[in-house]
């Protein structure tokens, strides 16, 4: 059995899939961890939107615990430059990573909320 690092590019196939990631066996017979939150740089709301037992995927070692377990990402493999738009028209933006998605999503909801109270403070 060849020594895993960390950063290193592994092929595996998926064993199981857990509603937090899915079980990949790897070539050296050893068994890692794709959390969902490592498979895509989009949003995934279900593993099996993404992957299914049996699918060969190439993932990065992100960490090796003490204990042995294998944590990986597909996402760490994947492409973030702007690719560009058919046409000629510069490059396109990439799609949002989840959290910034949220920081989004969360400044608007204080805005709002915000807006709220202070009609409610006019109106007393």
């Amino acid at each position: 059995m060849s020594e895993l690092k960390e950063g290193a590019v592994v092929q595996g196939e998926v064993i199981s899939i857990k509603p937090f990631g899915a079980f990949v066996k790897l070539e050296s017979g050893q068994t890692g961890l794709i959390h969902i939150s490592q498979i895509s740089t989009r949003y995934v709301e279900k593993v099996e939107d993404e992957l299914q037992v049996g699918a060969v995927v190439q993932a990065k070692v992100l960490s090796i615990d003490p204990s042995g377990k294998i944590s990986l990402s597909i996402k760490a493999l994947s492409d973030d430059r702007p690719r560009e738009r058919r046409g000629g028209r510069g490059p396109r933006k990439a799609p949002l990573e989840f959290e910034e998605m949220l920081k989004k999503w969360q400044k608007s909801s204080e805005e709002r909320l915000s807006a709220l109270s202070a009609k409610q403070r006019r109106n007393r």
